[in-house]
């Protein structure tokens, strides 16, 4: 079943699977995604996995050459959600409806769920899980450009946070960021930061109270 959902989705699709695809006999889960799309202003993601949720992701920004890789660790919640998606996805009995849109970039899953493989190529879909693995990943990313624009900032650039803060505030209203409880010690520690304006302190604090539930 897990071969001919990779097959007929990629017919549909014009491509024929010759990417990574797990060994039908590995143990566990593993997750994989890649998107591509060389006019978005990340033109490329990898973002690999283990039953763990640890791994590594790797992207690209347009006009800049050299790649981002980092090592990604999954909170427990944000685990449990990957697995339950990816499950979803692993029990459909056939591929999924898909249309061609080759503007939104093609999103590649590779998936071992129980020991089985499970691969699908698409540029959109409606099913919902298949939407919101796809957007999990890409979140995974965002939010590190996040964290790493705040830092380098807080360092070097403290007069831009204001913007950084509005930027990663439209981000967690649009549901583009995976993990926000993730960012909570760092909110926190900016809340506190004597360096930066009042301002900056005053929406980092908003934030942090907001994905710690106290707002």
């Amino acid at each position: 079943m897990a071969l001919n959902l990779a097959l007929s989705v990629g017919l549909l699709l014009g491509w024929a699977p010759g990417w990574y695809l797990p060994a039908a006999g590995a143990q566990g889960e593993t997750y994989r995604y890649e998107f591509e799309q060389p006019n978005f202003l990340v033109t490329r993601i990898v973002i690999v996995l283990d039953a763990e949720g640890r791994g590594t992701l790797e992207y690209v920004e347009k006009d800049i050459p050299a790649p981002t890789r980092a090592p990604v660790t999954l909170r427990p919640e944000s685990l449990a959600r990957l697995r339950r998606l990816a499950e979803q996805v692993a029990a459909l009995p056939s591929a999924p409806p898909s249309e061609k849109h080759s503007n939104l970039g093609l999103s590649k899953l590779s998936l071992v769920v129980n020991g089985q493989p499970v691969t699908v190529a698409f540029t959109y879909t409606p099913h919902p899980a298949l939407l919101e693995l796809g957007q999990f990943f890409r979140g995974i990313v965002t939010q590190h450009q996040r964290v790493s624009q705040i830092e380098v900032a807080r360092r070097y650039q403290p007069l831009d946070m204001p913007k950084l803060l509005r930027d990663l505030e439209a981000d967690l209203n649009a549901r583009r960021i995976a993990e926000p409880a993730a960012l909570a010690d760092l909110l926190a520690s900016l809340a506190n930061d004597l360096r930066l304006s009042l301002i900056a302190r005053n929406h980092a604090r908003r934030l942090y109270d907001r994905i710690s539930g106290k707002t």
